[in-house]
């Protein structure tokens, strides 16, 4: 029996080709061409590579062993006044990725199971409307994404948009089982700056803040690695826009014709610009959806991370909205208690609850946004 639908997933990224393989994996009548700009899977990822454990495993995903950079178990969180609150584990957090390794391992399973590639392609919204053939295409496409610009998906404000700049640099003594997190409006005003291990003595160092502080991102880095570093020898430079919004009511456009995943369906997280895990959950969702031959069921397979994801935008606002004292007041409050998961974002929300109890005129401001 020939195929019983065609699908066009635009974008070869972990979301684009996690909604390929679930397609594939459970219903093999499918025809699926992947299509991306870029001539090889997996090229110049724009992206720290971290990911938490609690998250994969809550997304059923298993990370193959060489796509492991380097194993993370300690997290230092820096207030503006340099105080540090630390997170050390007996098991991994999470683990830094090699995204170009782990995105290939991706495609040959995609391969395995008969989707098609159409690599150095990229797409327009003109170009879109000719692409009548197709029963049903995926916006897989990044952000800002072209797909959602054609079907009219709601953007986001600039504030819900970060820009995020990042350096990897040689940095042989800095550890390499240990994340740091710099908040600040010195350093990263309504985000934060980030060290990741990337392996071989080299570290990714970046920040990120939203549009509308129009920020010298360049500027804030380099004053940033001038003071801890010294000296460095710079290995590449990617910078990259993240929506940090709210989740959309729907992703589900033209009667179900076209649904939108990962950041091009906005499922970032928005207080820690996270969205490797999120868009392998949308893209698996949005496959199951697809297979069935039902995407307005799309929503529905993902309310769960929508749900997370709401909770996640009210805790941006809460802790990209504090002074630099509250920030600093912040970070004692998290010395002051063990962690109950491994999810940074979920302690940080404890540690913000906490201080607001402390500071009734803060309470008071920010209580609607926690409930």
């Amino acid at each position: 029996m020939g195929p019983t639908k065609k699908v066009l997933i635009i974008g070869a990224g972990p979301s684009g080709l996690a909604c390929a393989e679930e397609i594939l994996t459970h219903n093999r009548n499918y025809d699926v061409t992947i299509m991306d700009k870029k001539l090889k899977i997996g090229e110049n990822p724009r992206c720290a590579g971290g990911i938490g454990l609690w998250m994969a495993e809550k997304v059923d995903v298993s990370i193959p062993e060489s796509c492991i950079v380097t194993r993370i178990r300690r997290i230092c969180i820096y207030g503006p006044d340099g105080n540090c609150c630390e997170f050390r584990g007996d098991s991994d957090y999470g683990y830094i990725l090699n995204r170009e390794l782990f995105e290939q391992d991706m495609a040959k399973r995609v391969e395995g199971l008969g989707g098609k590639f159409l690599l150095g392609h990229g797409v327009s919204v003109e170009g879109l409307k000719s692409y009548h053939e197709y029963d049903y295409i995926v916006g897989a496409d990044g952000y800002p994404s072209t797909v959602a610009k054609w079907v009219g998906g709601s953007e986001p404000q600039t504030y819900d948009v970060h820009h995020c700049f990042q350096k990897e640099i040689r940095w042989d003594w800095f550890p390499k089982d240990t994340i740091e997190l710099y908040f600040g409006s010195k350093v990263a005003p309504k985000g934060y700056l980030w060290l990741f291990p990337s392996g071989q003595g080299k570290v990714r160092a970046g920040l990120g803040t939203p549009l509308s502080e129009n920020a010298n991102l360049l500027k804030l880095l380099d004053s940033f690695l001038e003071r801890q570093v010294y000296d460095y020898e710079e290995i590449n430079v990617v910078s990259k826009l993240i929506p940090t919004a709210r989740p959309r009511a729907t992703n589900v456009f033209l009667g179900g014709k076209v649904v939108l995943v990962g950041d091009a369906g906005l499922f970032c997280d928005p207080a820690t610009g996270g969205g490797i895990m999120q868009g392998i959950a949308s893209g698996k969702a949005a496959g199951r959806a697809l297979a069935e031959g039902k995407p307005l069921k799309y929503d529905q397979y993902i309310c769960w991370l929508r749900k997370q994801n709401g909770r996640r935008y009210r805790l941006k606002k809460v802790l990209y909205s504090l002074s630099d004292e509250d920030l600093n007041e912040l970070i004692q409050v998290m010395k002051g208690f063990t962690p109950k998961t491994m999810s940074i974002g979920k302690e940080l929300r404890r540690a913000v609850i906490r201080l607001l109890w402390r500071k009734p005129s803060l309470f008071k401001k920010f209580f609607k946004y926690l409930r």
